[in-house]
């Protein structure tokens, strides 16, 4: 089923105050990861490392230039599709949310191309066969092959109504 989006509610929270204790314990480790480079590089996370978080990661590719770049989905995971009703993986953030929404959300994430650190974001999906859904999750930006601008943005999700 693919459900369809008609409003977001996105809420950043740069002061990071998590409370799912899984997205500190993934901060910490893009911190780590992160030595004195700008942001860690995509490679530095391999599926071992990222075992208990995978069904529940998006990763954005960078699209575009500045200063509004656009990001496509390189990796959805099987948890964001089952809550969503849709594999978007391919798909452009603006072809898969309503208008007010993706600019909302995209003014976040260009906010982390020019300042890249963890963001941890809370909010609420409104699908049009569904009320909504709450969510909380954190962004981190990622070099790519070693380079040294931001080229992927990687979200990790929880939902609070989570069985």
């Amino acid at each position: 089923m693919n459900r369809l989006l008609v409003d977001s509610r996105f809420r950043p929270d740069p002061g990071l105050n998590f409370g799912r204790p899984e997205l500190k314990a993934l901060t910490a480790l893009w911190q780590a990861r992160r030595g004195t480079r700008i942001a860690p590089d995509r490679a530095d996370f391999d599926p071992l490392s990222l075992r208990d978080y995978l069904s529940r990661i998006i990763i954005y590719d960078v699209v575009g230039d500045p200063p509004q770049h656009r990001f496509r989905f390189r990796l959805y995971g099987t948890l964001i599709a089952e809550h969503s009703g849709r594999d978007a993986t391919g798909k452009l953030l603006d072809d898969v949310m309503p208008p007010e929404a993706c600019e909302d959300y995209c003014r976040l994430l260009n906010g982390l191309m020019e300042k890249p650190q963890p963001l941890r974001v809370t909010g609420t999906l409104y699908y049009l066969d569904r009320s909504f859904v709450h969510f909380e999750c954190v962004s981190l930006p990622l070099t790519v092959n070693g380079g040294d601008r931001i080229g992927q943005i990687m979200d990790v999700l929880y939902y609070p109504d989570e069985a």
